[in-house]
């Protein structure tokens, strides 16, 4: 059968995925050296991360649960809208900094306190856009449409640091001015061009009275749901071991090589270039063209990000590197669709956007923790941060197959 183009609905859904992920990673090309600039630790540009990666998560499944009341348009619109809001307010905190006129911890609230609540809203848009998706696909072709979103977010995170890196030269806050700028007409493009999901509009919404309260109290009951709660806890898994693995090779880099931070930073940059290179690959051939189900994709994953870690404990050379990290990137793209499918799969239409909303927050609930495990552990033993993950795969290989004998 010839392959089908994608609708105008759906690309501009992607589009706006693309631009998410594209501004996320901007942000974390950039924020090193913005906090150097203004004269923040690095712990404590760390804390930035882990704070705004908290309250994603505790958002992210209440946001996917109002938009089937809502709608995924409206709350997808909301997410961006707060993004370009929150990138604003973050960009106006660091403008403070870097003129003098705050400093020191008085200046780290003011950009923990901007990117927490920026968080807050942004994480409505991936659980709308993963239902969004969901309502529109078969079982058969969910983990198709899965990959779809999953490459369009690695896309942006291809084009995010290409995009840091060509604004810096103007001021090392353009590029999030940049940012602001182009989520903003993303949302007023979603909001007039993008039709509500069908299964929205063809369904009634739910006919008990909205409480934001009880919306609350049954997204943070979905983290034990027990339908739910091994695929979510192998999600965080994997985003655990990639958070502890990118977290160090700064580090890594500039000790291992001998290259100075600047060094450090473009060798890092290239290395995660082609890591997002590669499962940009795994999405768009292996879950497309393949179209393996869940439990394949996921113990691929596990194997591959097994051998990336192992190669990254002996690794001599930076192409050698590079290629584990291309591994460790190769297994995230094939994990991220094979979770948020797994998942969907397991509930029904009226509860994609709650399911949605817990998938997307599994990132977060990785990089609540990894990042400071893994920084921890590299300033005791260098090589500490890649034997946890290859011990931490194990474990991960076992509840993926049992997941797969729970499905057979």
């Amino acid at each position: 059968m010839p392959k089908a183009p994608l609708k105008p609905s759906t690309f501009l859904l992607l589009l706006a995925v693309a631009v998410t992920g594209m501004g996320q990673t901007l942000v974390f090309a950039i924020l090193p050296s913005l906090g150097r600039a203004t004269g923040l630790a690095d712990i404590q540009v760390g804390m930035i991360i882990t704070c705004s990666a908290l309250a994603f998560a505790l958002a992210s499944p209440v946001w996917g649960r109002f938009s089937e009341y809502l709608g995924r348009r409206p709350v997808l619109v909301i997410g961006l809208s707060g993004y370009a809001t929150g990138t604003l307010l973050f960009a106006l905190a660091f403008e403070a900094g870097l003129g003098g006129w705050v400093s020191g911890v008085r200046l780290l609230a003011l950009l923990v306190t901007a990117r927490v609540l920026q968080a807050l809203v942004m994480a409505a848009s991936p659980p709308a856009a993963t239902a969004y998706i969901a309502d529109i696909t078969s079982a058969a072709e969910r983990t198709r449409g899965m990959g779809k979103i999953a490459a369009a977010h690695n896309l942006g995170t291809i084009a995010g640091p290409a995009l840091g890196g060509a604004l810096a030269v103007f001021g090392l806050l353009m590029p999030l001015y940049a940012v602001v700028l182009i989520t903003l007409i993303m949302a007023l493009l979603v909001w007039h061009r993008l039709p509500e999901s069908p299964r929205i509009l063809e369904h009634s919404r739910p006919s008990h009275p909205f409480s934001v309260l009880d919306a609350v109290r049954a997204s943070l009951a979905a983290y034990v749901d027990r339908r739910l709660v091994d695929v979510l806890l192998i999600g965080v898994s994997l985003f655990l071991c990639f958070a502890v693995v990118q977290q160090t090779l700064g580090f890594m880099y500039q000790d291992r090589f001998g290259l100075t931070p600047t060094q450090g930073a473009a060798g890092v940059g290239l290395a995660m270039m082609v890591a997002a290179a590669a499962s940009l690959l795994a999405q768009v051939v292996i879950v497309q063209k393949l179209r393996w189900p869940p439990e394949t994709l996921l113990k691929v994953a596990v194997i591959a990000i097994g051998l990336g870690s192992f190669l990254l404990l002996f690794a001599p050379v930076q192409s050698v590197a590079a290629t584990a990290i291309a591994f460790v990137g190769l297994g995230l793209g094939l994990g991220m669709p094979g979770v948020s499918s797994a998942a969907s799969l397991r509930v029904g239409a009226e509860e994609q956007g709650a399911v949605a909303g817990m998938m997307s927050a599994c990132p977060a609930l990785g990089y609540i923790i990894g990042p400071l495990l893994g920084t921890g552990i590299y300033s005791i033993w260098p090589i500490g941060p890649y034997v946890l993950v290859c011990v931490l795969v194990l474990p991960l290989a076992w509840a993926v197959w049992r997941l797969g004998r729970r499905h057979s």
